[in-house]
């Protein structure tokens, strides 16, 4: 019993310093950033650097030096106002990013440990819908686990003895026939289907983190925010599956056209030729509700 007042003893202080560590680091950006600027405005008023002149206006408006002192404070102001508003949406961001991953979740949910991905469909401005059976789960990160275009041109070529290599050096997920594609078009394993019903903690990696429930019925509703605000933009992910065409191309990997990649964050995914495609939006899961 004592030693797992320990082990609890010891998570919270580790978490507290994390935090601390964050907290410090953000403000330490903050001052040095507030310094250099103090230093070039110095630097500017010292100096008598000069504006660009208004083509506009006369000799004399160009030449009055309190009229660029004016200028000059006017220009400071406004950055220590930009530099604030940075700041504070940087703490916003880090806060909804690390909160979870130190394990500060809201009541009723646990961590969950690796991250889990959900693959969406949907208005991403609705905060509720219906077709949620058509949702996936991954696990895990599927990146690591996919497999890059050269190695899938790799094991589909031959061997020297003239067999196919591919039930070799093929990962068994490896479908031709409905293959997901990431923004680096990276071949990923597909999620499991359907995504299951429950109370999620998600997030886009942005400002909003909050609860996403689906029922069994395939109905979801987020508690606050919008699907597009839960949304991580820089993941992009599509399904493909070939066309049924009487002698055309069949799509497969081996269609993909590599100059169509990568895909900027929040980009619609390429078509790959010879096939149907199908955009997916890619949500964190940070945390389920606890099992009573």
């Amino acid at each position: 019993e004592s030693r797992k007042t320990s082990t609890t003893t010891i998570t919270m202080c580790l978490t507290l310093k994390c935090l601390v560590v964050v907290v410090l680091s953000l403000l330490s950006t903050s001052l040095q950033s507030t310094t250099a600027f103090a230093f070039a405005a110095s630097r500017t008023k010292n100096n008598h650097i000069r504006h660009l002149p208004n083509l506009s206006a006369s000799p004399s408006d160009d030449d009055n030096g309190g009229g660029n002192k004016d200028k000059d404070e006017q220009l400071a102001s406004n950055v220590r106002r930009a530099l604030l508003a940075s700041s504070l949406a940087a703490l916003t961001y880090n806060g909804a990013i690390l909160a979870p991953a130190l394990g500060i979740l809201p009541p009723g949910y646990e961590k969950v440990s690796p991250l889990q991905f959900i693959a969406a469909l949907g208005d991403p401005g609705a905060s509720s819908g219906e077709g949620a059976e058509r949702w996936g789960l991954w696990p895990t990160d599927p990146g690591p686990r996919g497999l890059r275009l050269r190695d899938y041109e790799r094991i589909k070529t031959s061997g020297d003895d003239g067999r196919s290599m591919v039930e070799e050096t093929a990962p068994s997920w490896l479908n031709d026939d409905d293959f997901f594609l990431d923004e680096n078009a990276i071949i990923m394993p597909q999620p499991e289907f359907p995504l299951g019903e429950g109370n999620y903690l998600v997030t886009g990696g942005r400002t909003v983190t909050t609860g996403l429930t689906v029922d069994a019925s395939g109905k979801w509703t987020l508690n606050s925010g919008k699907l597009y605000d839960v949304t991580h933009l820089p993941c992009r992910a599509a399904r493909y599956r070939p066309l049924n065409l009487n002698g055309g191309l069949r799509g497969s990997p081996a269609t993909v056209r590599r100059g169509d990649f990568p895909v900027a964050p929040g980009g619609i995914m390429p078509e790959v030729p010879g096939t149907t495609k199908q955009d997916y939006a890619v949500i964190f899961v940070v945390g389920k509700q606890k099992m009573i």
